[in-house]
């Protein structure tokens, strides 16, 4: 089974931003361009001001456009775990610049992993 990748970009200062969304299958091209949107949030203007932008635009509750938005997974493909090469998921837009900063990411299963072998080496 396939899932279409869609590629939402937001400018900052230093760079071009991108996150690559993978929807679920069961949304609509409708739920697909609220994900988009709601991704290409700049993180210069007030998050709250583009959430209420968006739901004005697509006349929903801030309770649906969650709901849609939580539904289309959303990762980071150039912040990858450094074990297992596993793509970086972010839940909101703030994660975007945070994860970016850090030197390296363990994603769960790898740092659970490294944990034991830790714990088990002792």
């Amino acid at each position: 089974m396939s899932y279409c990748r869609i590629l939402a970009t937001a400018a900052t200062k230093e760079d071009i931003m991108s996150v690559k969304l993978q929807p679920d299958m069961t949304q609509s091209t409708y739920d697909i361009k609220i994900c988009e949107d709601y991704w290409a949030y700049d993180n210069k203007s007030g998050f709250i001001e583009h959430v209420k932008e968006l739901c004005k635009k697509y006349e929903v509750s801030p309770q649906v456009l969650f709901e849609t938005v939580a539904q289309c997974y959303a990762y980071l493909d150039d912040v990858v775990c450094e074990y297992c090469g596993y793509p970086c998921p972010i839940e909101v837009p703030a994660d975007i610049p945070y994860m970016r900063a850090k030197d390296n990411w363990l994603c769960a299963i790898c740092e659970h992993a490294l944990w034991r072998t830790d714990k088990e080496n002792k």
